[in-house]
């Protein structure tokens, strides 16, 4: 079984890949999941890598082929929560292991607008655009899995007195994630001393 190093490296080679094709067809995304969490919240396992990012759906069978041109094997698009979700295998991995990579096409203003916010950061050889903690935070309500629960609570404990509640309060209504953000929200000023 490989040691987390060996996936932490194939992680990287598959994001790498992937970001050379979204460069190339100059697509707007941002990496979120596990991996914007290690930066945002706690670091936890993450076994794949989540992308969102901006195509039109005139744009999906280019990007689909450009995909199976740079060693990736991708299923059929489907919806899930809002999105189209496009799941594929990075197939050229040196470590021997496929990777699983979500991509998830934005359809709607709030997708869209996460991706323009998406901050970028210092990554190998290029930067990297990062999900805002804010949308990750609204990402994770979305999702609602226990998982994501916990995501939750670690990006307000870890984001303690930087996060915009103004912008979290004015998506959380439409996004039908009022509810949901409010205990959060009381967890965040006890956090941020307030």
């Amino acid at each position: 079984m490989p040691g987390p190093d060996t996936s932490r490296r194939a992680l990287d080679e598959a994001l790498d890949a992937l970001l050379t094709v979204l460069h190339h067809r100059r697509l707007p995304y941002m990496v979120v999941g596990g991996m914007a969490l290690a930066v945002w919240g706690r670091v936890r396992l993450t076994q794949d890598v989540d992308v969102g990012l901006s195509c039109d759906p005139q744009g999906e069978a280019a990007l689909i082929e450009a995909l199976r041109k740079a060693h990736f094997l991708p299923a059929a698009p489907r919806a899930i929560v809002g999105h189209r979700l496009i799941v594929c295998r990075y197939l050229k991995s040196s470590h021997g292991l496929p990777i699983q990579v979500d991509l998830l096409l934005a359809r709607d203003a709030y997708q869209r607008q996460a991706i323009r916010r998406a901050q970028p950061i210092p990554w190998g050889r290029r930067a990297l655009r990062l999900i805002a903690p804010e949308d990750l935070l609204l990402y994770k309500l979305i999702a609602d899995r226990p998982i994501d629960q916990l995501d939750a609570v670690s990006v307000v404990e870890e984001q303690a007195g930087r996060l915009d509640l103004t912008y979290l309060r004015r998506w959380a209504k439409p996004l039908g994630l009022t509810r949901r953000l409010q205990p959060l929200l009381t967890r965040y000023r006890h956090a941020a001393g307030h």
